[in-house]
């Protein structure tokens, strides 16, 4: 009854029986317990057909509070969410030496949190949880050597620590805020530097493993896990810049970061026939890469995320759709069904802060104490 009224709450009782196959005496038992709890809460009436108006239920948002941390470079990003995932105050605290010193990470999130509490006037009695999202596979820090329960053991909060990739992290929020929400089942595809994919379904997300490094042009281009013709190498944004530069000879400038270049390289398509042709092929590849993923996992919708995601989708969608379906005709999706993510403005921000969510959701209404694993 939680996971239902988390993802498409508000809802009815009646609503929460049909959805959840439970008997309305049974909803209706379970309802009155959660609400003198405080975890669940009435959320206005709605019209019934000529009856009586039904009373709406959802998730109490201020029945307690979760944190999200994003790791961005030598830095971390902390918010204070409640349980509809408004995001009340964010801190940033710097990491000298980076991520891979977990002993520092500790201290500063240690620091950063009770700041951000203080800002917000919230006691850690408050708080259901701690979620954390890991880098993308593409990033220098993938190989974190930390576990939820060393972090729970540094900070000693008493409060428990989630820990989970990037991708699924993305996946969840699509799912709960996004271009996802509503459908059982969706794939979410992160494009960046390099590739991810995630299964969303039934509230859960798990990555499709390696997808990224499976083969599109069978002998092609070396990516850099050392293979040949991987999705990574023609679809991931150090892919695409090193493409042009085989292709056209032109270096770009270099001042500027990876999204800046990509963004300049997509703006240029308009008047370069080297920058269109590029472009164009990757739209190509993005669609046959994701029409394999429509065949494999059947989703109900596919969504593309991420930085470089967003700029190639925000002009060629169409080719991508079109590609897409064609790859993935068997299933059968619709071309409309693939679309661009919703949550991009700290989407992994707001999705590390859904993690505790899901497990104060998944325990009922006991604060959770296990560790979520990866």
């Amino acid at each position: 009854m939680l996971s239902a009224l988390y993802l498409d709450g508000p809802l009815s009782r009646k609503e929460l029986s049909a959805a959840t196959g439970l008997s309305p005496s049974a909803v209706s038992q379970s309802i009155t317990g959660l609400v003198q709890n405080g975890l669940v809460r009435e959320a206005g009436k709605a019209d019934s057909n000529g009856g009586r108006p039904r009373t709406l239920l959802d998730i109490n948002p201020t029945f307690g509070y979760t944190v999200g941390v994003a790791i961005t470079g030598r830095a971390l990003r902390i918010g204070l969410f409640d349980l509809s995932c408004r995001r009340i105050q964010v801190v940033k605290r710097a990491l000298p030496t980076g991520v891979q010193d977990i002993d520092e990470v500790a201290r500063e999130l240690g620091i950063g949190i009770r700041h951000l509490l203080s800002l917000s006037g919230v006691h850690d009695s408050a708080l259901s949880g701690i979620g954390i999202g890991l880098p993308s596979s593409a990033s220098p820090h993938q190989a974190i050597p930390w576990t939820s329960r060393k972090l729970e053991s540094l900070l000693g909060l008493g409060i428990p620590v989630f820990i989970e990739r990037e991708v699924n992290i993305r996946a969840l929020v699509e799912s709960r805020l996004g271009a996802a929400r509503g459908v059982g089942r969706a794939v979410v595809v992160q494009i960046g530097l390099g590739v991810e994919a995630s299964l969303v379904a039934d509230g859960t997300a798990k990555r499709v493993r390696d997808w990224g490094h499976t083969t599109i042009d069978y002998g092609g281009r070396r990516c850099r896990c050392g293979a040949r013709g991987c999705v990574e190498a023609y679809v991931g944004a150090s892919g695409i810049l090193e493409r042009y530069l085989e292709l056209s000879g032109r270096e770009f400038p270099t001042e500027g970061n990876d999204f800046e270049r990509l963004r300049t390289l997509v703006g240029s398509a308009e008047h370069c026939a080297d920058a269109r042709a590029l472009v164009q092929e990757t739209a190509g590849y993005i669609g046959a890469a994701v029409g394999n993923l429509i065949s494999l996992l059947a989703p109900a919708r596919l969504v593309i995320s991420g930085w470089a995601g967003q700029l190639l989708g925000s002009r060629f969608l169409p080719e991508i759709r079109d590609a897409a379906t064609r790859q993935g005709r068997e299933h059968g999706l619709s071309p409309a069904a693939v679309l661009l993510g919703r949550v991009e403005v700290d989407a992994t921000l707001t999705g590390a802060a859904v993690l505790p969510v899901l497990g104060l959701i998944k325990r009922g209404t006991a604060l959770p104490r296990a560790v979520a694993g990866l």
